[in-house]
């Protein structure tokens, strides 16, 4: 990748727009950049890396904050870059997330980050050639994917920022093993060292859980080893078949038992019922003379049936003879009052009549009232006009005179206003520049909150690094504890193993070490101590291992903490630098100061506000106080014509009025006089006619009603002689039956419901008599030759036979629980062993790579530090060549193999090889110049590596912001020399310096002049 052309506008220290064509500075040049401390020398590298990755160099500021400050609102800050990368070329554009004031109104709004990717050639059908990506995320991907590398390795390789690698050379092993892992991204290796690690304690852990399961599988089960299952077995089987069979038999007493209680139950209860039974007898026997009565009741109420019809008869003559009389008198009452109405008919006949002689003085008033609505109907809509007349008179006089008003009111509004503006005006002639400070002192005032969070998070971290020494120091002792431990029991064990064998020795017999037959001082336990087996030794081992597996967690746990520290450090003193003075100030007072200055805008952008809309609302004034003269004319010439046909519509008005009586000139005063006589006039001839239909209708009513009185009259002589013809029949009969008189009959008589109920009552008595008698005599019979059984002693035989049997049911359950429960736990236990050798087996293979991978063997190097020393040799290797050449052949850098004292992780660190004295050494021992030239050869070997790690990726561009003032004027020379290589190898390369030998070399450059903090960019090319 070699850019073309770099094209900035509001950016870092440049207000305005600037552009850098590389292309004037040669093919592969070998340039300077120049200018005064803080004028944006590093701001140019910034604004190569945005272009590409949306980030700069440095990674220690927002794209958001590098936007100018002194640029003008209305000036966006953009980057664009032209590169060629294999033969094409390619233009990047890129705008950060900003502030830029509203299109319409006042305020800001937010300008969200946008990003475009073009590839440049002839056949592009725009000038501005094929857009390959759109959008941030889609650029950024397009950038990896054309370029190769990340943002991360772009800034090692390409882009070597101030010090980095001054800090790289000094690093021990485990900071530089952290910038290495980011560099070469070797992650994945500290993954798998974490997830071995992860899996072989997941499989201690289920070890750990399996021996704890087999435990309280034995303690649930009440034994001591899994030995005391096999022999508890044993015992129990005669046990559970003696306690079966002695089972059996109780329940078969048990089952006898009941059967004979079930059988004297039984036979009790016959007995019990033949008593019941006889009693039951004897009270229906006693109930023998009730159910004669019945019997009898029942024979009178047959008789009385043959004596009903006659009985009937007599009585419905009797009833029909009332009802008739009832008929007779309500015809007579019907005959009276129709004779009445036939005498009102007749009375109101005449009244209709005499009423209907004034019928024509109502109809030729009516005539008359009809001749007025014409001269009505002529007068309400020249009532209405006129009054349509007055009411646009007075209209036009009230638009008139409100116009006037108006004017009046709009013009003495209208100097207010014009007034309020020069206020207004002269208020708010401060504001862009408040709004200038406004914006520098919102970014000042995030800087400082974030400044005030980092310190509050300073403490916490810092007695977090407190705790995680005070942890680690704690698992050291831990590891020497058991290390010593586990160190004593292996001598002990050795000893114990030399007096185990002393103690076979026989007299007369060889010994198997010595082959002597003589004994003369075998080996003896020490004093007070016992044997050490072997699996105290495993104990302690695995203590040893678990300690030290602590303190490496533990030391992991306080790099985190200590970077943390240092990360905190690093931001805190970036923000002192942003902020400067208002670091001292406290944040209240800061925030103070931004919400003052905010109240103090948001006042001035209220008068803004108010300033804008009252000039809209002045010349809104003029335009309608124009309006309002232009139509004063007309409204007069409206109230004039108004006023002459108001004038007009009233003498018409006052013409009519006198032809028409004043009492009917309203219509709702003559259309109820017409209403009126119109009814009166129909009123009465339907009177008549009604009255005549009345009378008429009267005169049927009376003939019916006469006509109705003589029938009855008849029917009644007919009546009487039947009901004297049946009561003669009806006393006949009485006088031949068994009933003495009427009463007696009425007395016997029974209703069908109630002889039902006497035959149904004699039925069941006579039917529960012969059952009852029925059973006591089987009874009897059955019960001749048998006894009351003893329900007691029965009773109490079946309750012994069942104590014996729970009893041995108890015993043999709890045996056959017990046997049950033994199996059980047998084959858990079984299930249990299988599921330990699995995991034996996958923790020989897991335990065995984690502590490979994870440095706990041999010279305890992890695996992620194996692969990091081996790119570290590579990488030395490119470097010493360089430094070799720039130190005149003194110098080569070489890669310390010797394992570092202690715990303190190793195998990354340094050493400078010198021929002068043969011996190597730190390289903290190099003097300024000799690290200068040692940390830019290792700047240009790990460049070389990484490219060649990154898939052979040719790398045509390489910007150095590094100080060569600490050099001689020979090794500076030298490393001129090697840079003028690198450029003839066809690199671009661009050095930031302010050594004056570089500046009298007469190269091409590119110097950035600064004024009052603003920038500019001017090239010289020779």
């Amino acid at each position: 990748m070699k850019p073309l052309t770099l094209t900035l506008s509001a950016f870092g220290p440049f207000a305005g727009d600037e552009s850098i064509d590389f292309g004037v500075l040669g093919h592969n040049p070998l340039f300077l950049i120049k200018g005064p401390t803080g004028a944006g020398k590093s701001s140019l590298l910034d604004a190569i890396c945005f272009a590409l990755y949306g980030a700069t160099t440095g990674a220690e500021r927002e794209a958001a904050q590098m936007r100018c400050d002194h640029a003008v609102p209305e000036r966006l800050t953009e980057i664009a870059l032209r590169f060629s990368l294999d033969g094409k070329v390619y233009r990047v554009r890129r705008l950060p997330t900003q502030e830029r004031p509203k299109a319409r109104g006042d305020g800001v709004t937010t300008q969200q980050a946008e990003a475009q990717l073009w590839r440049e050639h002839e056949a592009a059908a725009s000038a501005e050639g094929e857009l390959l990506a759109r959008g941030v995320k889609e650029v950024n991907e397009q950038i990896r994917e054309l370029i190769g590398l990340d943002v991360e390795q772009f800034r090692q390789v390409m882009v070597l920022p101030q010090g980095k690698f001054r800090e790289l050379l000094m690093a021990d092993s485990k900071e530089r093993e952290r910038i290495f892992g980011q560099l070469f991204q070797t992650r994945i290796y500290r993954r798998i060292e974490e997830s071995l690690k992860e899996q072989a304690a997941g499989i201690r852990k289920a070890v750990d859980q399996h021996h704890e399961r087999i435990r309280g599988l034995l303690a649930g089960a009440d034994l001591a080893s899994e030995e005391a299952i096999a022999l508890e077995q044993a015992e129990l089987t005669p046990q559970l078949a003696e306690a079966e069979q002695q089972r059996r038999q109780r329940e078969g007493e048990r089952q006898a038992a009941a059967k004979a209680r079930e059988q004297g139950a039984a036979l009790t209860e016959r007995f019990q019922q033949l008593a019941r039974s006889r009693e039951q007898q004897q009270q229906l026997a006693a109930r023998s003379s009730e159910a004669e009565g019945w019997q009898q009741r029942l024979q009178q109420g047959e008789r009385a049936t043959r004596l009903l019809p006659a009985y009937q008869r007599c009585q419905q003559l009797q009833q029909a003879l009332a009802q008739h009389q009832q008929q007779r008198q309500q015809a007579a009452a019907e005959l009276h009052g129709a004779r009445i109405a036939f005498a009102d008919a007749e009375q109101a006949l005449q009244q209709a009549q005499q009423a209907y002689a004034g019928l024509d003085a109502l109809k030729q008033q009516h005539h008359q009232l009809s001749g007025y609505r014409q001269l009505q109907q002529q007068l309400q809509p020249l009532l209405q006009a006129v009054d349509a007349a007055q009411r646009r008179a007075v209209v036009s006089q009230q638009a008139l005179d409100q116009q006037q008003e108006k004017i009046a009111a709009q013009a003495h509004e209208q100097r207010q206003l014009e007034l309020q503006l020069a206020e207004l005006e002269q208020a708010l002639e401060p504001l862009a520049e408040q709004q200038l400070q406004l914006h520098t002192l919102g970014q000042q005032c995030e800087q400082r909150r974030q400044l005030e969070s980092l310190r509050q998070s300073y403490k916490t971290q810092h007695q977090g690094l407190k705790q995680a020494q005070a942890q680690r120091d704690a698992a050291q002792r831990a590891v020497a504890d058991a290390e010593r431990q586990r160190r004593e029991l292996e001598l002990a064990w050795h000893r114990g193993q030399a007096a185990l064998l002393a103690r076979e020795l026989q007299p007369e017999q060889p010994c198997p070490v010595c082959g002597s037959a003589e004994h003369p001082h075998p080996a003896q336990p020490l004093p007070g101590q016992g044997l050490v087996n072997v699996e105290q030794v495993d104990v302690a081992r695995a203590s040893e291992q678990q300690a030290r597996q602590q303190l490496q967690q533990a030391e992991t746990e306080l790099e985190r903490a200590q970077r943390a520290l240092d990360d905190n450090r690093q931001q805190g003193r970036t923000l002192v630098d942003a902020i400067g003075a208002l670091a001292e100030q406290s944040l209240a007072e800061v925030e103070g100061e931004l919400k003052a200055l905010q109240a103090c805008l948001a006042v001035q952008q209220q008068r803004q506000q108010q300033r804008q809309h009252q000039s809209t609302r002045l010349q809104q004034l003029r335009d309608q106080l124009q309006q309002l003269n232009d139509a004063v004319p007309a409204l007069q010439a409206a109230a004039r014509d108004d006023q002459e046909a108001r004038i007009a519509a009233e003498a018409d008005q006052r013409q009519l009025e006198q032809q028409l009586p004043e009492a009917y000139r309203r219509p709702e005063a003559l259309e109820p006089a017409l209403a009126g006589l119109a009814n009166q006039i129909s009123a009465l001839e339907q009177q008549l006619a009604h009255s005549q239909a009345a009378l008429g209708t009267a005169r049927s009513a009376l003939d019916k009603a006469e006509a109705n009185a003589e029938a009855l009259d008849r029917q009644r002589a007919q009546l009487e002689a039947d009901s004297r013809n049946a009561e003669g029949a009806w006393q006949q009969q009485l006088d031949g039956s068994r009933f003495a008189d009427r009463a007696a009959f009425e007395a016997a008589r029974l209703e069908p419901a109630e002889q039902q109920q006497l035959e149904q009552q004699l039925t069941r008595f006579r039917s529960e008599l012969d059952r009852v008698s029925g059973v006591v005599d089987a009874l009897e019979r059955e019960l001749a030759s048998a006894d009351v059984p003893d329900l007691v002693a029965l009773d109490a035989a079946l309750a012994t036979a069942e104590q014996g049997y729970r009893q041995a049911d108890d015993s043999w359950r709890r045996l056959q629980q017990r046997g049950q429960q033994l199996q059980d736990v047998s084959a858990k236990l079984q299930l249990a062993h299988e599921q330990h050798r699995q995991l034996e087996a996958e923790y020989a293979i897991y335990g065995t790579l984690s502590e490979v991978a994870n440095g706990q063997t041999g010279d305890k190097v992890s695996l992620q530090r194996f692969v990091l020393s081996v790119l570290l040799d590579d990488v030395l290797i490119q470097a010493s060549q360089r430094l070799y050449r720039m130190s005149k052949g003194r110098y080569q850098l070489v890669r310390k193999v010797e394992r570092a004292k202690g715990n303190k992780a190793s195998g990354l660190e340094l050493e400078v090889e010198d021929s002068y004295t043969g011996k190597s050494r730190p390289v903290a021992t190099l003097s300024g110049g000799e690290s200068f030239m040692a940390a830019l050869s290792l700047a240009l070997g790990l460049s070389d590596v990484v490219q060649a790690y990154a898939g052979g990726i040719k790398l045509d561009t390489l910007f150095i912001d590094e100080g060569f003032g600490s050099l001689d004027p020979e090794s500076l020379e030298l490393a001129i020399d090697t840079l003028i290589d690198l450029q003839a190898s066809g690199r671009m390369i661009g050095i930031i310096s302010h050594v004056a030998e570089l500046k009298e070399m007469g190269w091409n450059r590119i110097d950035v002049e600064s004024r009052r903090g603003v920038s500019r960019l001017r090239l010289h090319a020779l």
